[in-house]
């Protein structure tokens, strides 16, 4: 055999498995580009399926401890104003001798009134705590 026949022979074959490569990705081309609606349409339902999805486990997961919580906040915040409601009733306790009259009335009054606001936070506190638990409860009582 000549070289320069072999070396033909490889020309001619690597020119014609080209053009079949390129048909071949022509052709795949046009039918990725036929299909893609009918795949973008399967991968936004697919996509939404894992938003779903998603949003879901994080209900599932995070919903629990958000309202533990936040029943916790509420209760630790009551017990907070009525630290503070106590705080006030103990220096209106040692002012009680002068509600009527006396240089300390206003001080007796301003006391009576700044603890009744802070006892009202604590309970009002505590029953908001309450009602979210029983809420709660009877959410996951009629979904038995």
């Amino acid at each position: 055999m000549k070289p320069n026949r072999v070396g033909r022979g490889i020309g001619v074959g690597m020119r014609v498995a080209s053009g079949m490569l390129r048909d071949r990705a022509a052709h795949t081309a046009q039918t990725v580009r036929q299909d893609a609606p009918q795949y973008a349409a399967r991968g936004k339902a697919a996509a939404a399926g894992a938003k779903r999805g998603a949003k879901r486990f994080g209900e599932s997961f995070w919903g629990p401890f958000a309202h533990v919580g936040s029943v916790l906040w509420l209760e630790i915040t009551g017990v907070f104003f009525a630290i503070f409601g106590l705080f006030f009733i103990q220096n209106a306790w040692r002012l009680h001798a002068a509600w009527q009259s006396g240089p300390q009335h206003e001080r007796f009054l301003m006391y009576a009134a700044i603890a009744i606001v802070f006892l009202y936070f604590s309970i009002s506190s505590f029953y908001r705590a309450s009602k979210k638990q029983k809420r709660k409860n009877q959410l996951s009582q009629s979904s038995k």
